[in-house]
């Protein structure tokens, strides 16, 4: 008789919805039964949460959960892309240059004779775009310095780098440019130093402002002489410049968020019948610890379906430009986390959700400091990084009208059927769910071909829902699938069996939505009845 525990599988496919647990009746324990043909045996009882029947919906990526207010929800996250501060900001190489001639005509004085000269240089940083720095600090980067002497007699200089300092205090380089040796070329490391761009090299505030101070003596001895047009040569580089923040007005440009794919995979189980959310909403996460606000626009944003049509997005959401916030000078090293949710109330997301979507096209175009932002001092540190993802939040408040999905399972129990005549299935459900749902079931042979139906009947039936949108009573339903001996024969090279299911809301021709709340129960009791050919050992 434990062949009789294979057949209640078969049974048990009944129960199942295109949510259902299969798995649960190859676990189910029958225990020690003395049969009876004439008697149904009870198999048990099987009872389904709302959050249990979507279970099966983590498979696709989508996680079950609940709102405040215990309505079940569906949500599915995803990464769309990182935007870090060396992808978003480099520091242009810079080269600087000018001459500060002697100023002077000397000719073979008498006794040695020393003339002076200083001057400030103010040189303007060039920028790849709108960027207006008022300080770096440096990481690494590379310091080229070049003085050339076009005097013959001695000079003693000093060239101060009022716009970097090492340690704290601006770099100095003090030394004799001579006939013999007129040229000096340095090349020194900028990393951990400090570059200040916010002066003019009269004390004005301004940006982008590089300064560099040259004092020179020229020592003239008796026979020797100057002109007034000699002078000293200045020639200064930055190169190869990393940062480990910067400082100012970084402009208005582009943060790269290029267009990514969500992909709604459980979408993909339902085959016929319409189904519309009445609240969906979609929440792009703006993660930004840059500092400056960001413009947010979608270029993109549409639904692709199973058959290629393409919906896009439509509202105000799409229309105006949604600012994300960042971290000000005070909250340096902070992540401002910012949304902009999409919703019914600014746009078609619920149209676009209801046409139950294969793919959402997601293209987010950010910019930094849009004129419809805050005023804000600008700053990028080595780790700032802007993170967007999004979240679609779909609370299970919907109608469904004749939904119809399909599953296969793999039956293996044909060898088990061969004592069985007759076999009788009777299932009671009892349900408060709003939704009711008929079942068929195809068993198909190794080739995929049809070798017995039971036909399409109600599994169980939807209750009703009352003002406060909360179902008023617990349905009841008993269903029955008889086999005869025929039947039995011809599913026993049955190799698969393709559950069909059509699911339809409390009132669905109405368009009414209902509410699906995390303690509804479904619930199903089994009994099996079996009539078999008994041998003369009485197996």
């Amino acid at each position: 008789m434990k062949k009789l525990t294979n057949l209640i599988l078969i049974g048990g496919i009944l129960l199942c919805s295109w949510s259902c647990n299969l798995d649960y009746f190859e676990r189910a324990e029958i225990g020690d039964i003395v049969f009876d043909p004439s008697i149904a045996i009870p198999v048990g009882e099987i009872t389904y949460t709302v959050e249990e029947l979507f279970q099966e919906l983590n498979d696709a990526g989508a996680e079950v959960g609940s709102t405040p207010d215990n309505v079940v929800t569906l949500t599915y996250e995803q990464q769309l892309q990182s935007q870090t501060a060396t992808s978003f900001l480099a520091v242009q190489d810079q080269s600087f240059g000018g001459t500060l001639s002697g100023g002077s005509n000397v000719t073979n004085p008498a006794t040695q004779t020393t003339v002076s000269v200083s001057n400030t240089f103010e040189f303007q940083l060039s920028q790849r775009n709108s960027e207006e720095y008022d300080s770096i600090y440096f990481q690494d980067g590379r310091l080229n310095v070049q003085l050339q002497s076009e005097f013959s007699s001695p000079v003693d200089y000093t060239l101060t780098f009022i716009s970097l300092e090492d340690n704290g205090s601006p770099y100095v380089l003090t030394g004799r440019l001579t006939a013999s040796s007129p040229n000096l070329d340095l090349n020194q490391s900028l990393a951990g130093w400090r570059g200040f761009f916010h002066l003019d090299r009269n004390g004005n505030v301004a940006s982008d402002r590089f300064l560099v101070s040259l004092a020179y003596d020229v020592i003239v001895s008796p026979g020797s002489s100057i002109t007034a047009t000699e002078g000293i040569d200045l020639n200064v580089a930055i190169t190869n410049t990393a940062f480990d923040a910067v400082y100012g007005d970084v402009g208005t440009k582009d943060l790269t968020v290029s267009f990514d794919v969500a992909n709604l995979d459980f979408f993909s189980q339902f085959s016929s019948g319409t189904l519309r959310f009445a609240n969906p909403s979609v929440d792009i996460i703006f993660q930004n610890s840059f500092g400056f606000p960001l413009g947010v626009t979608f270029p993109e944003f549409a639904a692709i379906t199973d058959n290629g049509t393409i919906i896009p997005l439509t509202g105000t959401v799409n229309d105006n430009v949604n600012i994300v916030t960042g971290p000000s000078l005070a909250q340096q090293g902070d992540i401002q986390v910012s949304n902009v949710i999409i919703d019914r109330n600014n746009s078609n997301i619920d149209q676009l959700l209801s046409a139950q979507p294969r793919k959402i096209v997601v293209d987010v175009n950010t910019v930094s400091n849009p004129p419809s932002g805050p005023d804000q001092y600008n700053f990028v540190e080595e780790s700032s990084i802007l993170d967007v993802s999004t979240r679609i939040e779909i609370p299970l408040e919907l109608n469904l009208n004749n939904l119809g999905a399909e599953r296969s399972v793999n039956f293996t129990n044909g060898d088990n059927l061969t004592d069985a005549t007759r076999l009788l299935f009777r299932i009671v459900s009892e349900n408060e769910l709003p939704m009711g749902g008929n079942i068929e079931l195809q068993f198909k042979d190794s080739n995929g071909d049809v070798v017995f139906t039971v036909d399409e009947q109600q599994g169980f039936s939807a209750a009703a829902v009352g003002p406060d949108g909360r179902t008023t009573e617990v349905t009841t339903t008993v269903s029955s699938i008889q086999m005869q001996d025929a039947d039995i024969r011809a599913i026993e090279n049955a190799t698969t069996i393709s559950v069909l299911v059509n699911l339809s809301t409390t009132n669905a021709s109405s368009n009414d939505a209902v509410k699906f709340f995390n303690d509804y129960e479904l619930k199903f009791k089994l009994a099996v009845q079996a009539d078999v050919s008994l041998n003369s050992n009485g197996e």
